[in-house]
């Protein structure tokens, strides 16, 4: 599928001081040396659908680094914290669903030229998505001011994504690690299920009371969990529990028993971290579970 789209023209006048830095975690090299071999065999990766997003613009709290942005975004928070509404004839906006679809950006720094992109293919191979796109830039004459040019779409989202790979149609290539991935973070199902599973314990406070929790998580290889906890000053009374766990999409948490209450993020092979309902992070210091 070949589409060629005239980007979504907004006008910027300048970013200030307080703008947001758009900041990106880094791909372990080894990961980046794998995906750049596997760029000639895209072709035989799984092919996922994908539709331009128009009525939306970059809000102007986003600070572009470089002449060519590339960005992921993975959840409804997300996307508004980046992301305004215009107003259109029709008056319709498509609504991403993050439960089955990602959205990705194409920005570029303001400047007196926009550009034409054409996204050529977008497909899995492995656990990576590669987006094959090419960037054309053309001069605007006629424009007397900075314009800043924005190009989205909605891709189908697969089981598991770890990074997006972009390739622009001089084989430059890009890449970015998905989600709420960082350079500690699994690489791929076959080491997060060797290195990450294992017995993890640590203390927890018990919400809105002085009490301790000793916590302690058997997570095991097979996607099954035992968990212990014992209040260490109400008598030692202990709870246990067993079931199954489930990783995120982008393999950088896992829930138990699809329970939002039970939720942890891999900060490392060693490391995991309690999350509250919304998958976010509560307080390190006191939501840690160590090996």
């Amino acid at each position: 599928m070949n589409k060629i789209v005239k980007l979504l023209v907004v006008s910027l006048f300048f970013i200030t001081s307080c703008a947001t830095v758009h900041k990106q975690e880094t791909v372990p090299q080894k990961v980046v040396q794998e995906i750049k071999s596997n760029v000639e065999n895209i072709e035989q990766g799984e092919v996922l659908n994908f539709s331009v997003l128009s009525g939306y613009f970059l809000k102007n709290n986003i600070k572009l680094l470089r002449e060519i942005n590339f960005f992921t975004v993975d959840s409804s928070n997300k996307f508004k914290n980046v992301i305004g509404i215009t107003k259109t004839r029709a008056n319709s906006i498509v609504v991403p669903n993050f439960n089955d679809e990602i959205v990705i950006i194409i920005a570029m720094k303001p400047s007196r030229n926009f550009n034409l992109v054409s996204i050529k293919r977008v497909c899995m191979l492995d656990d990576n998505m590669y987006v094959d796109c090419e960037i054309k830039e053309e001069e605007a004459k006629e424009l007397g001011y900075f314009i800043s040019n924005v190009y989205m779409f909605k891709v189908q989202k697969p089981k598991v994504i770890v990074n997006v790979c972009f390739m622009n149609g001089d084989k430059q290539v890009v890449i970015l690690p998905f989600g709420n991935r960082t350079i500690n973070s699994p690489i791929n199902v076959s080491d997060m299920l060797r290195n990450y599973t294992g017995v993890y314990k640590g203390t927890f406070p018990v919400s809105n009371t002085e009490n301790i929790m000793s916590v302690e998580l058997d997570l095991k290889s097979d996607y099954t969990f035992y968990l212990k906890q014992t209040y260490l000053t109400l008598n030692g009374k202990t709870f246990e529990s067993i079931g199954k766990w489930y990783t995120t999409s982008d393999l950088s948490s896992f829930i138990l028993n699809k329970n939002k209450n039970l939720s942890f993020y891999f900060k490392d092979k060693n490391t995991i971290e309690k999350l509250d309902d919304n998958g976010e992070k509560i307080n390190p210091e006191k939501y840690t579970l160590k090996k």
